[in-house]
């Protein structure tokens, strides 16, 4: 009686747990389930990754980090793979891609360690802001001695006087940064004591901080030069065909507009050194904007785009930032004219810059800019 008892205990307990294993088994799929349902409803529905690991909770686009917060390459959701990007794109529209945050997510706090004195007069119609790197002085010398000598002398060879008084309302200075050797920044304050003509940011020098020269432009533009009608963004490897822009510019005065070498639908670079993340910029074409190697401002959009910018989430891709997402913002004018240099337009001769084929060359570095500008003295037979 006792094995019988015990023999039943054991067939009793073995029922029980079977029928326990059933019951939890039924409990757990359907938890399970709830759960797939309620992250599926979630993702459609855009508002909310919080149920995913790792990732931090966005239910708004204004609360979308500028930097990645996600370290894995995707997640496994209802045995469907959701890449981040594609969360991104359903998280963050265009149209809130694309608009002023109500807070300040920028806040320009970066202000000029050396500026030149009396950087703008009154009646100054145009000021270039030449972008160098605190080691490229010979291509600011070559520039001294150039185009940049014809500003400052209020000249240009072989021109009319009409030209020449306009150039005569033209000022012009280099925008660098600070470098890691205080060796090569005090080399650079020897410079400007010599020439005043540099302004000098409080950041360091790198790519990756060119917006931020690009808004201290802005910056320096609005603070000292109030009143300019236009700005005109160079890189350092460029000649600038003045008496040809400057027409341009005084026959079609423009408004509320970029001009330069403009681009329509260029893909996002997702490798090399210019790539940018998803999570930077979720799409996968750029919107229209002129490339940083020279290109206009009307000085009617100086203010709207610095305080803009304090508004949206920077990249460090300066030009397509400043022309292309805080231009799309803001409703700007795309004018398009050809003679703009690209990064892969040829090097201009000198007959280019007399016959007005271009408004802006590039890859002139000192010895060719030089170079032409000995042939424009001459007036050579083109």
């Amino acid at each position: 009686m006792f094995g019988r008892y015990w023999s039943g205990r054991r067939r009793y307990r073995c029922r029980c747990s079977r029928q326990t294993f059933v019951v939890v088994g039924f409990y757990a799929a359907a938890v399970l389930l709830l759960q797939n349902s309620l992250m599926s409803y979630r993702l459609a529905r855009g508002n909310s990754v919080s149920t995913i690991p790792t990732m931090t909770r966005i239910d708004h686009a204004d609360d979308l980090p500028t930097k990645p917060t996600v370290n894995i390459r995707s997640v496994l959701v209802s045995s469907t793979t959701i890449t981040v990007s594609r969360i991104q794109s359903r998280l963050l529209t265009e149209q809130e891609y694309y608009s002023r945050r109500p807070h300040k997510v920028n806040e320009y706090r970066h202000n000029s360690v050396l500026l030149p004195s009396g950087l703008c007069r009154p009646d100054t119609f145009m000021l270039i802001l030449v972008h160098s790197s605190p080691t490229n002085l010979d291509r600011r010398e070559a520039i001294r001695v150039t185009w940049g000598d014809a500003v400052l002398k209020r000249t240009w060879p072989n021109t009319n006087q009409q030209t020449v008084s306009m150039i005569g309302r033209v000022s012009l200075a280099f925008v660098i940064g600070l470098h890691n050797n205080e060796t090569v920044n005090h080399a650079i304050w020897q410079e400007h004591a010599r020439h005043n003509d540099i302004v000098q940011g409080d950041f360091i020098d790198h790519y990756h901080n060119m917006t931020l020269k690009s808004l201290l432009d802005l910056k320096v533009a609005e603070t000292h030069c109030s009143g300019v009608q236009y700005l005109l963004k160079s890189d350092d490897d460029m000649i600038v065909n003045l008496p040809y822009l400057l027409d341009i510019l005084v026959d079609k005065p423009l408004r509320r507009s970029f001009m330069g070498p403009y681009n329509h639908r260029s893909r996002v670079y997702r490798v090399g050194v210019w790539n940018l993340t998803p999570e930077e910029f979720p799409f996968s074409f750029f919107p229209p904007y002129e490339s940083g190697s020279a290109y206009v401002i009307t000085g009617d959009l100086i203010h709207e785009l610095f305080v803009t910018a304090e508004f949206v989430p920077h990249i460090f891709v300066d030009d397509v930032y400043v022309t292309g997402i805080l231009g799309r913002i803001l409703g700007v004018t795309h004018e398009r004219k050809s003679g703009f240099a690209y990064w892969g337009t040829k090097t201009p001769t000198a007959c280019d810059v007399i016959r007005r084929r271009i408004i802006t060359g590039t890859k002139m570095h000192p010895q060719r800019l030089c170079a032409v500008w000995r042939e424009l003295q001459f007036n050579p037979k083109c």
